[in-house]
C-alpha cells in the first residue's frame, strides 16, 4: 500500500558549526543561515523553492530568526555578543532597529518572537527568565519602543505560531498560560502537568498548537504514551487525552487540523479531535524517511515541518488523502468518513463522491424505489446542514440530485427535467404539445431571464425558446425507446424523492428554509415519475412554496390535465404572485368568458386584451348553447364598465375596447 503521511524534502545542508536553521511556523519558512558567507536561504515549505536564493545576513550564528506576516521584516536575535533586532529589507541601507539588550544581561534570553495579536502594528515579544516585554515597531523612523513589561519568574517558555499564546514553566510541574491582548500581557488559569519524582520537564515535551481555531497546550508523554491537550483559549473546554504506542520518542504535527503524531516505532497516529467518540482516525506505517535513517536530534515545528538537525535535512509532512479515503473507506462506515471530510480543506469534492456513491448504491439496489426498512443514506449530511457543512443547497441539486435523473431517465446532460417530463406526458397523454406552445406565445411570462438549466425551462421561458415535442430528443441516445410512466398506484414512491423530502426535514429542522432551487428540482422530479398527487400534498402543505417557477409549471400541468384541485391550487399561488394574467387564461381555458372580463377589469390586466375574450366566446356555439344568456351579460358587463369609467375614471379604468367595434359598435 503507498503511503499515507508523506514526507517531502524542502531543503538539505552539510552539517556545520557555522551553520543554522529555522523554522517560521507562521510563514511557512524555512530558513538556513551560513554564518560563512555571511547569507540567508528562505524556503516556502508549502511551495518548496527558494524565496531569496541568497540574502546578505552579516550576523553571529543566530538563536532565532523569523519574518513578519509582510515579509517586510527579519526579527533575529544571537547569544554571542547578545543581540535583538529587526532589519528593514524594503530598505537594505537603513541599520538595524536594535532592543536595548542592557536589561537582559543579568538574566537569561529564553524566546524571540513576533506577536500578530494586532495585525496593524509591528510588535514582537522578548521573553526571559524574570520578564515578557512587548516592542512595537515604528516603520517611518525604525525606532523600537517597549510597550509592556510582565515580571514573572520562568525556566522555559513555549509559544504558539502567531505570538499571542505564551506558556511559561513556572516549576517542574507547573505551568502558567499567558495571553497577549495589544499592549497587555494577560494571566491565564495555570495547567498543572503530571511528571514523575525526579523526572525533569524537556523542552521537547510541550507544544503550542492550534486545532480547528481553539489553541492547546499539549503534553507529549512518551514514556505512557499519552498526548494530553488543554485549551488555553476556552476556559469550558473539557481536556484531552489520546492514547498510543511509542518506543522512545514522541513528536506532533498539524495539517489541515488533523494532530499526527510521529513515534520512534516508525508509525504515525492521525487523530481527528472533532470525532468525540473515537478520535484515532488511523495508524500508518511511515516508509521514507525511515526512522532508522534520521539521526537522534529531529525536531517537530508547528504546523508540519520535521528538522533533522545532524543529518541535515528539512521535510514537510503532508497527507495523501486519496491513500487515506480508501484506507478509511476499508474500516469504517459511509457516514462517518463523510463526517471526517466535512471538515477537511478543499475536500467537497470527495463528500460529494461519497455521497453520490451511497445513494447511487441503494438505487442500484432498489431499482429507484424505496423500501420498507431500508434507510436512507442522508444521514451522511443531515447533521452538518448549515454555516459548517461543504454541501451547500445548490451543490446538492446540481452534483447530486440532477445528475442521478439525469442517470436514470438516460437525459442529455444540461436537459431541463419539467420540459422532459411535459413532453413525455404529452406523448402518453396523445395531448398535442402545439397547444401548450400556443398557449404559452399568448400568455405573458414573468420569469425574467435565468442562467441555470435547473430551473430555467424553455417551455415556461419569457424569451418563448424553441422546444421540441419528441421525447427522443431529450435523451442521450435518441434510438432508445421512450420509457412508460410510472403508475403510482402499482410502484412505491421513487428513491429519490425520498432523498430530497429526507434532506427538506433536515433543513427545516435547522430552521433552514429550502431555496427555489431544490423545491423546483422536487417538483421537476415528481412530474417525471408522474407522481402528480404528490406534487399537489406538497404544495398545500407549503413544502413546495409560492414561486413564479412552480406557478407556471402547475399551469402547464393543468392544461394537459386538466385536474380540478391543481387548478384551484394554480389559481390561489397567481393571485398570491399577482400573475392575473394567467388568472384570465385559465378562465378562457375553462370557457368561463364572462369571469375572464370580472378578472380583466377587477385587475386592469392589460396584457390580456378584451377582442380575444369576445372573438372566443362568440365563436364557441357549444358554450351560447349552454347558457344562452351568456352573450347578452357579456355585452353588457362590457358598457357598464364603459360608463363607471367615464362617471369615475380614477377609480375604474376604462375598458380596451380596440378591435371590439364588430360587438359593441356604440361604445
Amino acid at each position: 500500500m503507498a503511503e499515507v503521511v508523506l514526507y517531502k524534502e524542502l531543503y538539505s545542508w552539510q552539517n556545520d558549526h557555522d551553520q543554522a536553521v529555522f523554522v517560521d511556523g507562521a510563514n511557512g519558512l524555512v530558513i538556513y543561515q551560513n554564518v560563512y558567507d555571511k547569507s540567508l536561504r528562505v524556503i516556502d515549505s508549502c511551495k518548496n523553492n527558494g524565496v531569496f536564493n541568497s540574502t546578505r545576513f552579516p550576523k553571529p550564528l543566530c538563536e532565532s530568526i523569523s519574518f513578519s506576516s509582510d515579509g517586510q521584516y527579519i526579527l533575529y536575535w544571537h547569544n554571542n555578543p547578545l543581540a535583538i533586532g529587526v532589519v528593514d529589507l524594503s530598505n537594505p541601507a537603513s541599520s538595524d532597529a536594535l532592543v536595548d539588550c542592557m536589561p537582559y544581561e543579568e538574566t537569561i534570553v529564553l524566546s524571540v518572537f513576533w506577536s500578530q495579536c494586532n495585525k496593524s502594528n509591528v510588535d514582537f515579544v522578548v521573553v526571559c527568565t524574570s520578564c515578557i516585554d512587548i516592542y512595537n515597531l515604528s516603520p517611518s523612523n525604525s525606532t523600537l519602543r517597549r510597550l509592556c513589561s510582565k515580571r514573572i519568574s520562568c525556566t522555559d517558555v513555549w509559544s504558539d505560531i502567531t505570538g499571542t499564546n505564551i506558556i511559561v514553566l513556572k516549576n517542574n510541574q507547573v505551568l502558567q498560560p499567558y495571553r497577549i491582548v495589544t499592549k497587555e500581557v494577560r494571566l491565564v488559569t495555570d495547567i498543572e502537568l503530571s511528571v514523575r519524582n525526579g523526572h525533569k520537564l524537556q523542552k521537547s515535551a510541550i507544544t503550542v498548537a492550534t486545532i480547528y481555531n481553539d489553541t492547546y497546550c499539549i503534553h507529549k508523554d512518551a514514556s505512557n504514551g499519552t498526548l494530553s491537550l488543554r485549551s488555553m483559549t476556552n476556559n469550558k473546554a473539557i481536556d484531552i487525552v489520546l492514547e498510543l504506542r511509542c518506543q522512545g520518542w514522541l513528536d506532533i504535527a498539524v495539517t489541515d487540523n488533523l494532530l499526527l503524531a510521529l513515534t520512534g516505532g516508525s508509525e504515525t497516529y492521525i487523530f481527528d479531535i472533532a470525532m468525540k467518540d473515537k478520535p484515532l482516525v488511523a495508524k500508518v506505517p511511515q516508509r521514507k524517511p525511515s526512522m532508522a535513517s534520521l539521526s537522534s536530534d529531529v525536531q517537530v515545528f508547528i504546523p508540519n515541518v520535521v528538522v533533522d538537525y545532524y543529518g541535515g535535512f528539512a521535510y514537510n509532512l503532508t497527507i495523501d488523502h486519496n491513500m487515506l479515503m480508501l484506507l478509511l473507506s476499508q474500516s469504517y462506515a459511509e457516514p462517518l468518513v463523510a463526517d471526517f471530510y466535512q471538515r477537511r480543506h478543499g475536500s467537497v469534492q470527495r463528500v460529494m463522491e461519497i455521497i453520490n456513491s451511497s445513494i447511487s448504491n441503494s438505487m442500484n439496489k432498489l431499482g429507484t424505489k424505496t423500501a420498507n426498512n431500508v434507510a436512507i443514506p442522508f444521514n451522511l449530511v443531515e447533521e452538518y446542514i448549515g454555516d459548517r457543512s461543504v454541501i451547500t443547497e445548490y451543490r446538492f441539486g446540481k452534483a447530486i440530485l440532477y445528475p442521478s435523473v439525469v442517470k436514470e431517465w438516460n437525459l442529455k446532460p444540461g436537459e431541463n427535467i419539467f420540459d422532459a417530463a411535459v413532453t413525455l406526458l404529452c406523448h402518453h397523454r396523445n395531448f398535442k404539445f402545439e397547444t401548450l406552445l400556443k398557449i404559452r406565445d399568448d400568455l405573458e411570462i414573468q420569469t425574467g431571464f435565468i442562467d441555470n438549466f435547473i430551473l430555467r425551462s424553455r417551455l415556461t421561458s419569457a424569451s418563448k425558446d424553441d422546444v421540441s415535442c419528441d421525447f427522443r430528443d431529450y435523451l442521450a441516445s435518441p434510438e432508445s425507446d421512450i420509457p412508460e410512466l410510472y403508475d403510482p398506484s402499482t410502484h412505491q414512491s421513487p428513491y429519490v424523492i425520498s432523498v430530497i423530502l429526507c434532506y427538506f426535514k433536515a433543513l427545516i429542522c435547522h430552521n433552514l428554509q429550502p431555496t427555489h432551487l431544490l423545491q423546483v428540482l422536487l417538483f421537476d422530479i415528481c412530474v417525471m415519475h408522474n407522481e402528480i398527487a404528490m406534487v399537489l400534498q406538497l404544495i398545500r402543505s407549503n413544502i413546495i412554496r409560492d414561486s413564479t417557477y412552480i406557478c407556471y409549471r402547475l399551469f402547464f400541468l393543468y392544461v394537459i390535465l386538466r385536474d380540478p384541485v391543481m387548478r384551484q391550487q394554480c389559481l390561489d399561488m397567481a393571485f398570491r404572485l399577482k400573475l392575473y394574467g394567467m388568472c384570465v387564461t385559465i378562465a378562457m381555458l375553462d370557457e368561463d368568458y364572462y369571469n375572464a372580463l370580472v378578472e380583466v377589469k377587477l385587475h386592469s390586466v392589460r396584457s390580456f386584451p378584451l377582442y380575444r375574450i369576445l372573438y372566443q366566446a362568440a365563436t364557441d356555439i357549444e358554450a351560447q348553447k349552454r347558457k344562452p344568456h351568456l352573450w347578452p351579460a357579456m355585452l353588457a358587463f362590457i358598457r357598464c364598465w364603459a360608463e363607471e369609467s367615464a362617471d369615475n375614471p380614477k377609480a375604474c379604468a376604462p375598458p380596451d375596447l380596440r378591435n371590439c367595434e364588430m360587438w359593441l359598435p356604440n361604445l
